[in-house]
């Protein structure tokens, strides 16, 4: 059973390497390179953990996402009558994984809405960075179904792996 809330990602606590989402670019993320970006302040990773029977090992990580800021030219954002003339902030989805163990469980949809939610609260938090939206660079197939699902994304450009949902839209979630 995964634990109640997604924190942030601790390598010397919790087992990284057993993290398999069937997602080669996922998997390889999480295990290589998101505690050395956090450590660069490049973004930041938040897991979801659980524990194994046997409690001598440290927790795995049942799902987690990765949340980071990003700039957009204002010309492909929706409406950017209203923006000025230099790139506008986002914040970019950057990766989201659930291990399989816990696939069709309903976790998928949890870490989402906990990503939007903490990505909203940064966004709105005076003493946070504004962001007009959030991003999402959607890996595949599969994974443009899940988002789509979800009513409140808009594709950003011509290319529909690219997502767009506006931080007005999540103020209910």
């Amino acid at each position: 059973m995964p634990a109640d809330e997604f924190l942030p990602l601790d390598p010397s606590a919790i087992n990284v390497k057993t993290f398999d989402c069937g997602k080669n670019a996922i998997n390889t993320y999480l295990r290589r390179f998101a505690a050395k970006n956090m450590a660069l302040n490049l973004n930041r990773t938040f897991v979801l953990s659980y524990t194994t029977e046997d409690s001598a090992e440290k927790p795995q990580v049942a799902a987690y996402y990765t949340l980071a800021h990003q700039t957009l030219v204002r010309e492909v954002l929706p409406d950017p009558s209203r923006l000025p003339r230099y790139p506008a902030p986002v914040i970019l989805l950057a990766q989201l994984g659930i291990d399989l163990r816990f696939h069709r469980q309903g976790l998928g949809a949890k870490t989402l809405v906990y990503a939007l939610r903490h990505a909203y609260r940064i966004a709105s938090n005076p003493k946070g960075l504004p962001a007009m939206g959030v991003v999402l660079d959607v890996l595949d197939q599969d994974a443009l179904a899940f988002y789509q699902s979800f009513e409140f994304f808009l594709p950003l450009t011509d290319n529909p792996m690219k997502l767009f949902v506006p931080m007005a839209s999540l103020e209910t979630l």
